[in-house]
């Protein structure tokens, strides 16, 4: 073994100064990528006072330190190590790799989420791979999403340059004096001193303090330091909520209500058909034997909807504005969350995505009983569509769990000369051919489909390009194309033999953020989205009404199940709306206590159906 420093050189002292400088160093660029990251996405928050901003920095600090010690902890710990080998040329070689894989990464996704952050308004975690586990086509994603943000890939290749030449050399310069192992009694309990006094710092900046009463830190400490959620995204660094959240989807139980009761008397899930057995079949002879077709649609906040704004903000939906005034309006509806995949639970199965995705943790594999399930009691075809590549994002297997059985994606449609390039089929042939689909089907059916046109890179065929408003934002040609695209389905489905006996469900997966908009740069109003309920016979629903109170995603499916006088008792997180009168303003405080609790323990318990 070669030792290529001298004996003076081996003090604890000046080894550890290194060290430190280094860490110092990684910590600085933390700092000024929390900076960055602030300017880049200034129009997202409101004006912060410096009193804010000296809470932000000071929890800012808080978590930057437990996310150096979680990439750095096996660095700092294998460069410590009691024995005389950490100072040969191979081990300092490895020490210096694995410094730039861990940090490199790390600056990766803090830099990813400069421009993710704008998508979903937090910070990424470890649900984003999950949520892409299935995709299969994400190169050509991947390489226009950074030629799209070219900037961004500079910026990390300077971020990693000085992380390379701040690290240096090993700090120690050969000797004129015999070069040999210094494995001395006193060297190990040195060393071995220093190693333990690192793991403990390690632990106590992971644990966010000393009290024996404080648990790691965790996301939601940083709203200690905030005055608005959103602002959770300044305090927080990317990296830290990858790792704190791996392998930690677990729910706490909680017991507000000690009495169950007390809990169903203030909220309940399960809504139960007061009917006897041999009651049911007389029901079932009432009930509206209407198809059911929702669509999805990608993108699709309220503010690009005129109708929805009353001129207050430009229209890139001329059809649904039409069709809006045909239809029972929702002018307050809002989304259950900010991706995709939190849509088709809240959808299909009335199941929110409260703190985390509900589709990306263990409780998605409970027993469920959504739309499909319901309405196959009544001998209901059901199918879901979704133009990208089979098992894109998961759907298929999400829609399958809540009761479509049968999924339509791009290897039904079967001609890839419609294919986008990025992310699955244009969404004019495809609702083309979601109509002819269901002309096959036999009635009653319920089906949904998830359009995917209106999705960054945000690009339309090249035959449209030029005819839709390019208005102030890349996505607003897109808008205006999937609106077409909905306009010709209508159309087609129009001359069909099912189209008069359908009930018709249009809402957006999520809603955006605006970048131009007051009134949809706020947490609650970047998740309002459209949402209209259209009854072509207009005997079920009737024309050009509007529902001004809140509502959101989960109320679709009780909405729907009573639209149809559904005969068997249903679980569902949300409530009808069928009747405006059902609307009651909850107590606040009380009610969201027993959501959640209903939500978290019926997770824990996996029971997510009704029970007799």
């Amino acid at each position: 073994m070669k030792i290529v420093n001298s004996p003076k050189n081996h003090t604890a002292i000046r080894y550890l100064f290194i060290l430190i400088k280094r860490m110092a160093l990684v910590l600085f660029l933390f700092f000024l990528t929390r900076i960055g990251f602030y300017w880049y996405n200034k129009y997202l928050f409101l004006e912060i006072p410096l009193a804010l901003w000296k809470e932000i920095l000071r929890g800012g600090l808080r978590f930057d330190l437990a996310a150096l010690f979680y990439l750095n902890g096996p660095y700092l710990l294998l460069a410590l190590l009691p024995l005389p080998f950490v100072y040969s040329k191979g081990w300092q070689r490895f020490l210096k790799a694995l410094f730039m894989v861990t940090n490199g990464a790390g600056f990766l996704v803090q830099l990813f989420d400069f421009v993710f952050f704008r998508t979903t308004l937090r910070r990424t975690d470890f649900t984003f791979f999950r949520e892409f586990s299935n995709e299969t086509h994400l190169g050509p994603l991947v390489l226009r999403a950074l030629t799209d943000h070219a900037f961004m890939v500079v910026l990390w290749l300077v971020l990693t340059g000085f992380l390379w030449f701040g690290y240096g050399r090993s700090g120690y310069k050969s000797s004129k004096l015999p070069v040999r192992p210094l494995f001395t009694a006193r060297f190990f309990m040195t060393r071995l001193f220093v190693w333990g006094l690192t793991a403990g710092l390690a632990v106590i900046a992971i644990r966010g303090g000393t009290d024996r009463t404080t648990r790691p830190i965790t996301l939601s400490n940083a709203t200690a330091y905030v005055r608005d959620p959103l602002q959770t995204g300044l305090v927080l660094n990317t990296p830290f909520c990858i790792i704190r959240t791996f392998g930690k989807p677990a729910l706490e139980r909680l017991d507000y209500f000690r009495s169950e009761e007390d809990l169903e008397r203030i909220y309940t899930p399960v809504h139960r058909k007061e009917v006897h057995k041999e009651e049911v079949q007389t029901a079932y002879t009432e009930a509206v034997e209407r198809n059911v077709v929702i669509l999805i649609l990608e993108s699709f906040s309220k503010e690009y909807i005129g109708s929805l704004n009353e001129g207050t903000a430009p229209s890139y939906t001329p059809f649904l504005d039409v069709l809006a005034m045909h239809s029972l309006s929702c002018t307050k509806a809002y989304a259950n969350g900010r991706k995709s995949v939190d849509a088709i639970p809240s959808i299909l199965g009335s199941i929110p995505s409260p703190e985390q995705s509900f589709a990306l943790t263990p409780y998605a594999l409970n027993k469920v009983e959504g739309l499909g399930q319901a309405l196959k009691k009544r001998n209901y075809t059901t199918a879901f569509f979704h133009g990208a590549p089979n098992g894109s994002m998961g759907l298929d297997g999400m829609a399958r769990h809540f009761g479509f059985d049968a999924y339509y994606g791009m290897n039904e449609f079967g001609d890839n000369s419609f294919y986008d390039g990025y992310w699955g089929i244009w969404d004019e042939p495809f609702l083309q051919f979601f109509a002819a689909t269901l002309d096959s089907f036999p009635q009653p059916f319920a089906a949904a489909l998830f359009t995917l046109s209106s999705h960054h890179p945000f690009v339309i065929p090249k035959e449209y390009e030029g005819q839709f408003p390019e208005g102030t934002d890349p996505v607003h040609p897109c808008i205006g194309y999937a609106d077409y695209a909905l306009k010709q389905f209508f159309e087609r489905a129009a001359e069909s033999s099912w189209y008069e006996h359908t009930l018709f469900v249009l809402v957006a997966d999520h809603g955006i953020f605006s970048r131009t908009n007051p009134l949809y740069q706020t947490a609650s109003e970047s998740m309002a989205i459209p949402l209209l309920y259209y009854d072509p016979s207009g005997t079920l629903i009737p024309e050009g009404a509007e529902y001004g109170h809140p509502t959101q995603q989960i109320d679709i499916m009780p909405t729907v199940l009573e639209w149809l006088n559904h005969p068997y008792s249903y679980f569902a997180f949300g409530r009808n709306i069928r009747d405006s009168l059902s609307f009651q303003e909850p107590d606040n405080e009380l009610f969201l206590k027993a959501f959640r609790q209903q939500y978290h323990n019926r997770l824990l318990d996996d029971r997510l159906t009704v029970t007799d």
